[in-house]
């Protein structure tokens, strides 16, 4: 462990696959993988018999095969004890050994359960053994919850009621940010809601007539198409209601059994032949877990929409209110009427889970084999159970899958089951970054719409969603301030206009993506971009002209973004787009605000996600360059993620080794690292002290590669004045054209340029005609390099890290800082190797570069399994395994927690929070109102 006045993470040598992550992949893979599932196993047999335990057999075997591919480091030995541990343990006295005996699910998830957590009711926490201190325990669990549902393991813990929530926050951490008021700055709402919401939103939306079989179609799915997956979703759903009548009906009956029940439904009048038929066919199918078997998946729908009480009348009839999703969503709950927090999944859950009990003790009190008591429910029930956490692992991101693409995936599942809670989304998602905590300010964020008309009413429906925060909230009594609400757009980036990415798919070369100015051969008017620049662009007019029409909305618009794909279009394409958007706003603010004679909002803010995402770091440090120079105001923005900040570039390059990228990439990496040497159009903050030797070496790459790209040798200097005029295409002095956006845009404002105000002119409007238009050139550039990652490649990293860190710090910029998300796109493999250990310690470092401004957010709530006080309560772990103190850590996270009230976007509403909120929905339903009759 490092001393306090060393920089921890310089001291930790780079681990290829967390210890944590195996362990939860082996404990969960009874429960989660598809081996088990297609066998449907009810027990674990420790002796692998052929004979007696082929299911267990199977499963072990395709479990050490998954994990051959990842463990690296671990020996068989070692996966087996574990194993061993998980499957087979028993718990007396809370010592475990090994059985020889077959365990049934039912034990083997309440001794997994039981490894993690104390067994207590209402809030419970970690384990913590004597031989693993509180740092590791609460490090194996985290990883845990993103192998499966972490309500699964709170109820089946044997206690009465059961635990509703695992308290992993610091007591007093937790009392320091709710009561001194803490704000989340980064939060997607369209992730915004925990798995158990997500859940209950699905099971509604698989009632919704308008559903179709392609709705969940993406790749990397558990079974082979994305139809067969929705089935067998919608197959768990109308088994799951079977179940749960037959526990309400052994409460009158406790003699009855699955078997007798279903059967006895044939004889019911409510039942059709037809229908009854297709329960059977569904039942069957789960019961085998076999593909073949499943019904046609209208009939199922069908079959789901009759046993849904409200299901078909939700589209016309939304939810408007977070407990109306757990009184209307799950039709376990509608039945028994419960309104309380995932209410019908617990209760099946317990109420199953209590019925495997009575059965074990009803065959060892009448000396009976095990699981011969209703071994029809047994396996109907672990099914269910199985295919909601197979749909988990679908939209949590799996460990081992760093990068923006893998994310992208993973946050497209959501939208089709999520499509329910539209209405309430601004509640759902204060009470999710919250955990219940009360928030100081929440911002989130949503996607541009094509139209203003379609913004104002997605607008219009976060403000009522957020009346219902104002309405409950109880700041005013406390003596706080109404917590504040703001939206942030943000532009989308992508790769192609297809999707091939991704529905991974992708063409070899970049070919058919908005980066080639000829795809299939033909002319794309404007050469690149300029298809992805237009679209966005009809975006860009729409927030204009809703903010010109209701310029009050500003109180509720409070910024602009840019996410999703970060590789996928430059930072020079988002430019005027943000220009255009900010000047406009601003100008219909002021202008608003002197005719009513009212104050102005604030002007709108700017962040941008960029550098989480790279296949070099010098290129993740290039785009937050790009992002400083061109993209953000001089002060008071904010970067998203910027991991390449704080990533260690010597423990970076030893794990990477070498490199593969595109020689364009590589070429723009050696302008913008010259630049920084030469403080070419640079401010001097920016400037960075070149190791010895290497300009000389950059330049020379800068030749070959503009040789090999553009057929003729260019001096840097001339390319690095093509890098400044690219992004400064629509601006003043050098751009002459307005960034409103068409597909000839760029091409216009190319031939448009000021030479007054451009060095070596006619080389470098010839040069952005190549690169823009020219399809050899396009080609050329996408010819893969190897880059080997010497030393002068990590000196240059650290000398030009250093730069950009001296530079955000001396602009004010914050960092929106995101552990989670950073932990898995970033795959950083623990906590311990966070990039906010470097950038912005909790003590300061001998002659470190200046500390980063810090913000933490939680970026995508169910995506990454997590919450804000989660993430702050993950920075508390890592600065004391780092070796901190428990008052440095706490005085740190104290500074991070004000710089995020400081740099919020957000802006009190006054006279009042309902006030402002009145005024707003009046103005925008009066926007929507002429809108209408326009059309």
């Amino acid at each position: 462990m490092s001393g306090p006045h060393t920089p921890p993470s310089a001291t930790l040598a780079p681990r290829r696959v967390p210890e944590a992550y195996v362990r939860s992949e082996i404990a969960s893979y009874p429960l989660v993988s598809l081996t088990a599932f297609r066998s449907a196993m009810v027990e674990l047999n420790p002796e692998l018999d052929p004979r007696r335990g082929e299911p267990t057999r199977a499963l072990w075997q395709q479990c050490e095969q998954s994990l051959s591919e990842h463990a690296s480091g671990w020996s068989l030995d070692r996966l087996i004890i574990a194993r061993n541990f998980f499957w087979f343990g028993e718990v007396p006295g809370r010592r475990r050994i090994s059985s020889l005996q077959p365990v049934s699910m039912l034990r083997y998830l309440r001794n997994l359960a039981q490894s993690f957590l104390e067994p207590r009711s209402g809030v419970t926490e970690v384990l913590q053994s004597f031989e693993v201190n509180a740092f590791e325990a609460s490090m194996h669990y985290r990883w845990l919850t993103f192998a499966l549902p972490e309500d699964l393991l709170l109820s089946s813990m044997p206690v009465e009621p059961a635990p509703s929530q695992v308290d992993v926050e610091p007591p007093l951490l937790l009392r320091r940010l709710v009561d001194t008021g803490t704000a989340e700055i980064h939060h997607h709402v369209g992730a915004g809601m925990d798995f158990s919401i997500l859940w209950a939103s699905l099971l509604a939306r698989l009632a919704d007539p308008t559903l179709s079989h392609k709705e969940l179609e993406s790749p990397g799915l558990p079974f082979e198409t994305g139809e067969v997956m929705m089935s067998w979703v919608l197959t768990a759903a109308v088994v799951r209601c079977v179940l749960a009548e037959f526990c309400i009906r052994r409460e009158s009956i406790p003699s009855l059994r699955l078997q007798g029940f279903v059967d006895a439904l044939g004889h019911s009048p409510a039942w059709p032949i037809y229908r009854l038929m297709r329960l059977y066919q569904a039942i069957q199918a789960l019961s085998h877990g076999r593909d073949s078997e499943l019904p046609e998946f209208y009939r199922l729908k069908d079959l789901y929409g009759q046993l849904h009480p409200v299901g078909s009348t939700l589209p016309s009839r939304p939810i408007e209110k977070l407990e109306e999703v757990w009184r209307y969503c799950d039709p376990i709950s509608i039945r028994l009427g419960l309104h309380t927090p995932n209410g019908g999944e617990r209760w099946l859950m317990r109420q199953g889970l209590r019925y495997l009990v009575e059965c074990e003790q009803e065959e060892h009190e009448q000396g009976a084999s095990p699981g011969s008591a209703d071994p029809f429910f047994r396996r109907l029930f672990w099914q269910v159970l199985r295919i909601r956490c197979v749909y988990y692992r679908t939209v949590v991101q799996r460990p081992l899958t760093a990068g923006l693409q893998w994310f992208v995936r993973f946050y497209d599942r959501l939208r089709w089951a999520s499509k329910p809670l539209y209405a309430a989304r601004a509640e759902v998602s204060f009470h999710v970054a919250g955990r219940s905590q009360h928030l100081s300010a929440l911002e989130v964020r949503i996607g541009p719409a094509l139209s203003s008309y379609g913004l104002a009413e997605e607008l219009w429906t976060l403000t009522r969603s957020w009346k219902h925060v104002i309405g409950t909230t109880d700041a005013p009594r406390h003596g706080r301030r109404e917590p504040e609400f703001g939206v942030l757009i943000h532009f989308i980036k992508e790769h192609d206009p297809g999707r091939l990415w991704a529905a991974g798919v992708p063409p070899a070369g970049d070919r058919r993506t908005h980066a080639e100015p000829r795809p299939d051969d033909l002319l794309r008017p404007g050469g690149r971009y300029a298809d992805f620049f237009e679209n966005q662009a009809v975006r860009a007019r729409a927030m204009v002209e809703l903010v010109r029409n209701v310029p009050s909305v500003l109180w509720l618009l409070r910024g602009l973004d840019v996410a999703s794909y970060e590789l996928g279009e430059p930072t020079w394409v988002m430019v005027p787009l943000y220009r255009y958007v900010q000047a406009e706003a601003n100008l219909a603010a002021t202008t608003a605000a002197a005719w009513q004679g009212r104050h102005s909002p604030p002007p709108l803010r700017l962040t941008a996600h960029v550098g989480e995402d790279f296949r070099h770091l010098m290129e993740g440090l290039r785009r937050i360059f790009e992002c400083i120079q061109y993209l953000l105001t001089r002060s008071g923005g904010r970067l998203g993620h910027a991991t390449a900040l704080g990533v260690e570039p010597r423990l970076w390059a030893e794990s990477s080794g070498s490199v593969m990228m595109t020689a364009e990439d590589w070429l723009w990496d050696l302008i913008f690292e010259w630049r920084l040497y030469s403080s070419y159009r640079i401010a001097p903050e920016l400037r960075a002290e070149a190791p010895p030797g290497r300009p000389e070496q950059v330049e020379n790459r800068i030749r070959e590669l503009s040789s090999s790209i553009f057929r003729h040798s260019y001096e840097p200097q001339v390319l690095a004045e093509v890098h400044h005029v690219l992004h400064q295409l629509f601006c003043a002095p050098i751009g002459r054209v307005r960034a409103e956006g068409s597909l000839d845009a760029f091409a216009r404002a190319v031939l448009t340029l000021d030479p007054e105000h451009i060095r070596y002119f006619p080389m470098v409007r010839k040069i952005l005609l190549r690169y823009r238009e020219d399809e050899q050139v396009f080609q050329r550039g996408q010819e893969p390099v190897d880059i080997t990652l010497d030393a002068s490649e990590v000196a240059a990293l650290y000398s030009v890290q250093n730069a950009l860190r001296r530079g955000v710090e001396i602009r004010g910029l914050v960092v929106e800082i995101n552990p989670s998300s950073n932990l898995l796109i970033g795959d950083l493999l623990d906590l311990r190797n966070h990039p906010i250990l470097r950038l912005n310690p909790p003590e300061p470092q001998g002659n470190a570069p200046p500390p980063v401004p810090i913000a933490v957010g939680s970026d995508d709530p169910i995506t990454f399994s997590t919450w804000l006080m989660r993430e702050y309560s993950l920075l508390h772990e890592a600065a004391l395994i780092a070796g901190y103190s428990e008052r440095v850590a706490y005085q740190w996270l104290d500074r991070i927690r004000r710089t995020g009230l400081d740099a919020r976007f957000t802006v009190a509403w006054l006279p009042t929070a309902r006030d402002m909120a009145d005024r707003l929905m009046r103005e925008l339903g009066e926007y929507l109102q002429r809108s209408s009759i326009r059309s």
